[in-house]
């Protein structure tokens, strides 16, 4: 899927920028964005979104919360893996076998 054009311009223009520009304006953006979900945990709002959110502003510049990102997406990962097994019937279960079984004598008596 080709990006759109929009893309291209934001990133040429932010790439074009001086290291040291940059690297302030992700800072200061991130560490507020990430601030501010610290206190919407305490507030109504999506506080964990909102800092996933900075950390991935972070995560432009800077080593540290790059690495940061991929813990969060590994253990984000983890959970959902576990949650969606849990919600899934298990095909060995006895039941299954059972219910199977007694369909089919019903259709061989038919």
């Amino acid at each position: 899927m080709p990006k759109p054009q929009w893309a291209d311009r934001y990133t040429n223009s932010w790439a074009s920028m001086p290291t040291p520009i940059r690297r302030i304006l992700a800072a200061s953006v991130g560490m507020t964005t990430l601030l501010v979900g610290v206190v919407l945990l305490v507030l109504p709002g999506p506080g964990l979104v909102v800092m996933l959110f900075g950390l991935a502003i972070l995560a432009t510049e800077f080593t540290w919360a790059k690495h940061s990102m991929h813990r969060v997406k590994h253990h984000g990962n983890r959970i959902t893996r576990g949650i969606t097994r849990r919600n899934k019937p298990d095909s060995k279960s006895p039941d299954s076998d059972q219910n199977e079984a007694t369909s089919s004598e019903e259709s061989s008596e038919r």
